[in-house]
């Protein structure tokens, strides 16, 4: 995760205002995709062993739906964490630790799964903007 220590008078102090969007990823674990996920696991040059245990863990996973008594069939699951897991919110953290604002100027601020964009009255780049980068 990429952190960054703002004074909160820092931005005010230099602006006469400032915007701030704050971003709660709603079923931010069911968004993970798996095969982005170990490519950024990869890149991270996490030692094999890790690497395997953690696609143990996400790969062979089924999903099926309940209603009243009919089951529908299994499904495999190539996106989501488990929830309640112990490795959940880390594999979360690690999928979106490269999120990065389009502009110098705006700050991307972000603890687990909630997320504050700040964006100074004049940047580059808008808030509009930043956020559909967010998005996608």
């Amino acid at each position: 995760m990429f952190f960054f220590y703002i004074p909160s008078n820092t931005l005010l102090e230099s602006n006469q205002y400032v915007r701030c969007v704050l971003i709660a990823f709603c079923k931010a674990f069911d968004t993970v995709d798996h095969t982005i996920l170990v490519r950024k696991l990869f890149f991270l040059k996490m030692p094999a062993f890790i690497m395997q245990w953690i696609m143990l863990f996400l790969t062979n996973r089924t999903q099926a739906t309940r209603l009243s008594f009919h089951l529908s069939s299994h499904l495999p699951i190539n996106r989501s964490i488990v929830q309640g897991s112990s490795i959940g919110p880390t594999l979360f953290i690690m999928s979106a630790h490269d999120l990065r604002p389009l502009d110098i100027l705006n700050y991307l601020i972000t603890y687990a799964d909630d997320t504050t964009l700040l964006c100074p009255p004049t940047p580059l780049t808008t808030a509009e903007l930043e956020m559909a980068h967010v998005i996608s």
